[in-house]
């Protein structure tokens, strides 16, 4: 068996995906190759996204080889739960990313794999979300089908839910109620543009475009009706959404992108490495121990809280604009203690 040989790999990965787990001697015994020939496969597959683990299962002092299902998955590679074989679940999983790797149908394969989500999503089957990178921050997740959030959500929210992502997958403008906090009533808020709905920090939210361009953040519990307008079209953002799961500073964002360099003091240096950073991120050190932080990012309030967490430690350099932002808050702030 050639571990570059799909009807192979197809083979091991469902024998992988059944029962209670596989030890790696299970494996070479029952496809008759050599124990190094097994772990060179599952090297393989690991490599191509196949959501393998060894972790948590033991059969006595051997170490069982399991495939991570929807609810089980840390790194956010699920396969469908439902409707599905095994072996079908991982011939989609291995459709879907190789599609992924190719630059040229990139967006076509994220507009199919968008609206086949959507689609299942109505049977609460899940779909398995490639677009993300393993170190995204499990506390953040894009919401893409009811299956997703149907252990955290009421059915009502679960229904809410379910016409924003048949909105966002049809590319339609809906109109919904909004409650706003210390107001009687609920707000009306017209012809807008969802874009994305994701989970963070124990909330749901939605991103949606108003008919001036403009980005907000609305809480999808406090949404109490949503009706997708008819024959409407969608605005479109000039960004990719789904950018934002690796975002250091999203998910909630400001009107513009931010190109942005700060200067750390040596005392905090060593903390803000500490921290995991996306590719986005850059850290250059100076001779006398200082660094130069530079970043791309759309969550101006977060990126704002943290660069004023760390007080005279940091100072934003670039960008001007927002440079006089935060001298305007700090001025504020002063202000009020100066009062009293």
């Amino acid at each position: 068996m050639a571990s570059d040989n799909l009807p192979s790999k197809l083979a091991i990965a469902t024998y992988i995906g059944t029962g209670n787990g596989r030890s790696i001697y299970d494996i070479a015994e029952h496809f008759g190759i050599s124990v190094r020939t097994a772990y060179r496969f599952l090297d393989r597959l690991q490599a191509e996204g196949y959501p393998l683990t060894n972790e948590e299962r033991r059969n006595g002092r051997e170490k069982l080889w399991t495939m991570l299902d929807v609810h089980r998955d840390k790194y956010g590679n699920a396969l469908p739960s439902s409707e599905f074989s095994q072996e079908e679940c991982i011939l989609l999983h291995y459709i879907m990313a190789e599609l992924k790797k190719n630059e040229d149908v990139l967006p076509s394969f994220k507009s199919v794999r968008n609206k086949l989500a959507s689609v299942l999503s109505q049977k609460s089957v899940a779909f398995p979300s490639l677009d993300y990178s393993k170190s995204i921050s499990r506390k953040l997740f894009p919401i893409e089908n009811i299956s997703t959030i149907s252990k955290i959500a009421s059915k009502e929210t679960q229904l809410i839910v379910k016409q924003l992502l048949k909105a966002i997958s049809g590319q339609n403008c809906v109109s919904m109620k909004y409650h706003v906090p210390n107001k009687a009533s609920a707000l009306e808020v017209k012809n807008i543009s969802p874009v994305f709905a994701f989970f963070y920090d124990g909330g749901m939210y939605l991103q949606a475009l108003l008919e001036d361009g403009t980005l907000r953040t609305y809480a999808i519990e406090r949404i109490e009706t949503v009706c997708i307008v008819k024959d409407s079209i969608a605005l479109k953002p000039d960004f990719d959404p789904y950018g934002l799961l690796t975002d250091p500073f999203g998910p909630f964002i400001g009107k513009e992108k931010i190109e942005a360099r700060v200067w750390i003091a040596t005392s905090q240096v060593k903390y803000v490495k500490e921290r995991k950073w996306p590719e986005s991120v850059t850290i250059r050190d100076n001779e006398d121990g200082s660094a130069i932080f530079e970043v791309t990012t759309y969550g101006e309030w977060e990126f704002v809280n943290w660069i004023l967490s760390m007080r005279s430690q940091a100072e934003l350099l670039e960008p001007e604009w927002l440079r006089n932002k935060v001298s305007s808050i700090l001025d504020q702030t002063a202000s009020l203690y100066h009062t009293h």
